[in-house]
Order: structure tokens, then sequence, then C-alpha cells
């Protein structure tokens, strides 16, 4: 009966105390590195056959990484075509979404609006973003390299690994 006490006395307690402001240094960083992205992918076109990858893992492999083709996928977005987007990373939308979302409440911060920040700020708790997006992310990721590997496996049999492998077995 007292933890539970203490345990509702703590909650009371800690209402009572407003939370530390929100970093204004921080949404100025937010607000210009996103509005760069943002920039980019309007002004830039990317192809969307032949060109070179800078993915370490994908270079080894011949596989995509979780994160492959979220630059074409926010190009894609930046241009208007959602189909295209989804095409290139799955998740690529959401995430440009939650960037956007982001990009709003680091502009909200410098605009001293604190109802849309608050408000944002308990969305993301409710939802634990970071870690919904982390597990959406090593899902898809898996679940793309298994269908490669079942269906399209000729991008891993000419991989650097895959000779390196060959040659270490006679």
């Amino acid at each position: 009966m007292e933890t539970e006490l203490a345990a509702n006395q703590t909650i009371r307690d800690h209402r009572q105390f407003p939370a530390e402001p929100p970093s204004r240094k921080l949404a100025v960083l937010g607000v210009a590195v996103l509005s760069a992205v943002f920039l980019v992918s309007l002004l830039i076109s990317l192809p969307e056959r032949e060109y070179i990858t800078i993915c370490g893992f994908k270079n080894l492999t011949g596989l995509p990484c979780p994160g492959c083709g979220l630059t074409h996928s926010f190009c894609a977005l930046g241009k208007g075509d959602v189909g295209a987007a989804f095409g290139f990373n799955l998740m690529g939308p959401p995430l440009f979404f939650a960037l956007v979302l982001l990009w709003i409440r680091s502009g909200c911060v410098l605009l001293n609006r604190t109802a849309v920040v608050e408000r944002l700020d308990r969305i993301a708790r409710r939802i634990n973003i970071v870690k919904a997006f982390a597990i959406a992310f090593a899902v898809y990721g898996i679940a793309r390299i298994v269908y490669l590997l079942a269906y399209h496996p000729d991008a891993v049999r000419e991989s650097p690994l895959s000779h390196f492998i060959a040659r270490l077995i006679p």
C-alpha cells in the first residue's frame, strides 16, 4: 500500500514540474538540415538504373541494406511520385513523413508554439517512434534480403563476398 502511494505521489510530483524546454539550438539545426534534405529531394533527379552505390553492405554482399534506396525514395517523393518512392524503399515515405513532422516540430520550437510541440512529443512518446522505426527497418531489411535470395540469387553470386568465399572453398 505504501509503495502504491509513493508511486502515485511521484506521478503527481512529476506533473507539477514542467519538463525542460526544447533546445532552440537543436531546433535551428533540425530546421536547417531537414530543409536542406527536402530541397535536395526537390531539385535532384537520380537515375533509376545503372547507378553507383556507396552502400558498403551492398557493395560487399550484392544485397541491399535496409537503408538502400532511401535517397531515391526521398527524391521521388520530392517530385510527387509516391508509387516510385515506395518502390525504391518501402520505408522511405513513412520516414519522409516523420522527418516532415520533426521539421514542423523544430519550427514550432523556434516560433514558441509550445502546444504543438507538446502534442507532437506526446504522440512520439506514445508510439515510441524511434523504436518503431528501428524494428520496421530491421523487419523490412530481412524480408527484402530473404525475397532477393529466394527469387533473385544472381546478385549474390556476383558479389565480392561470394567470390572470396568461393576462393576459400576448393
